[in-house]
């Protein structure tokens, strides 16, 4: 939604690569105050892909799920503050989504294309670790993919090229949700949108 001097102009995005970082913004329809910022930094670890996602949001002003006792997969996260990230293949119209809540719950989906034929998408091999940074004026969650959830985008045993879409919803203190993307193709929020898939996505073994 770059374009204005804040980054919250036309909806267009600006470069991003994976790994790298890279700032998210606000959907028009879900204004927030001008100091907040959500920015995501990635990288490749020995146990997969670390997503960062830094919410600097005054303290009190976000609503965080409770911590679940045994983090495991979960519908409907995305009811409440959650990191989001969609990856596709370039040019094939399926992809697959990640969800990863505060709560330490998260969940993996796969679309044949635009939000078609939509089913869970488990694996073998590790699961996503979700952990909660709390800190003086901003509040840090980081995801931890493993490499084995990646591997049904290999065609052939080579790794095609990527894009991919992070995300995130964020519920404020009263309740309300805002929906923030590198970009944002529609006049309504819609992460599933293959136009905001802006990000060059590369795998690393």
């Amino acid at each position: 939604m770059s374009g204005g001097a804040d980054g919250r102009g036309d909806g267009r995005g600006a470069a991003a690569r994976v790994p790298g970082s890279f700032a998210l913004q606000p959907h028009p329809r879900t204004p927030v105050p001008p100091a907040w910022r959500v920015d995501v930094a990635t990288r490749w670890s020995a146990r997969g892909l670390v997503a960062e996602y830094t919410l600097a949001v005054p303290a009190g002003r976000i609503a965080l799920p409770p911590r679940s006792t045994v983090p495991a997969a979960r519908d409907f996260l995305s009811k409440r503050t959650c990191g989001e990230l969609f990856v596709g293949v370039r040019g094939e119209p399926g992809y697959i989504e990640f969800n990863f809540s505060p709560s330490g719950d998260w969940a993996s989906y796969a679309f044949d294309g635009y939000r078609e034929n939509s089913r869970d998408r488990p694996w073998r091999g590790p699961q996503p670790e979700v952990r909660i940074v709390p800190g003086e004026g901003a509040t840090r969650l980081v995801a931890t993919v493993p490499h084995e959830a990646f591997r049904c985008l290999l065609r052939d045993e080579v790794m095609p090229p990527l894009e991919a879409a992070f995300t995130l919803v964020l519920e404020d203190w009263l309740g309300e949700l805002s929906f923030w993307s590198i970009a944002h193709p529609r006049a309504e929020p819609e992460f599933h949108d293959r136009a905001g898939f802006v990000a060059d996505f590369t795998v690393s073994e």
